[in-house]
């Protein structure tokens, strides 16, 4: 006669899975809360379409939640998330729906603000992959190595691309002319 198994795991083997952390739930929560919606507007800036935003940045949570146990023990579990939804950005089915008209969220107004529209309308002018290491190094703050990381590229490429957007993003504002002054400001990107 076998042996009996002596838990419940050991007699179903690897398909039961331990019980996660108490409070791994609470943790992903608070990260998620203190930095959605933040990196909501970074990627706003970025695809200049609020719905692609929120999309990028809860499909990043999603994968984040997946493997939580271990991104949470990255030194910034945020960068992670933030790469991840950057790198979606930059996918070609993306580029391609956008393309097409599909996968744009129609209506939509990123905001109402004339400082923000004026920002907007500028960033706009500025290809995607300057825009992206602009809002990265100047929003987001991030190091040109954190930039190349996220983007694939060397440092000194993401050097030359925010130096081309910062030059770019002043030109166009100049050229815009002065924006009336609003009381409401982007200081929490």
């Amino acid at each position: 006669m076998a042996a009996q198994p002596e838990s419940a795991t050991e007699y179903l083997g690897a398909a039961v899975a331990t019980a996660p952390e108490p409070n791994l739930r609470a943790e992903f929560g608070a990260n998620l809360e203190a930095n959605y919606p933040r990196l909501v507007a970074q990627l706003c800036m970025i695809t200049l379409s609020p719905g692609e935003a929120q999309d990028l940045v809860q499909e990043a949570f999603a994968r984040a939640w997946q493997r939580w146990g271990d991104i949470r023990e990255l030194p910034d579990p945020t960068h992670w998330v933030r790469q991840m939804a950057v790198r979606g950005s930059n996918s070609r089915w993306r580029r391609l729906l956008s393309k097409l008209g599909r996968g744009k969220h129609t209506g939509e107004v990123p905001s109402d603000d004339p400082q923000h529209a004026a920002v907007l309308d500028a960033l706009r002018q500025i290809p995607p992959y300057r825009r992206r290491a602009l809002v990265l190094g100047d929003v987001a703050q991030l190091s040109l190595e954190e930039i190349a990381d996220i983007e694939g590229i060397a440092p000194g490429v993401a050097e030359a691309r925010l130096t081309h957007a910062r030059r770019e993003l002043n030109e166009f504002m100049a050229m815009q002319g002065p924006v009336p002054a609003s009381p409401s400001h982007w200081e929490d990107m």
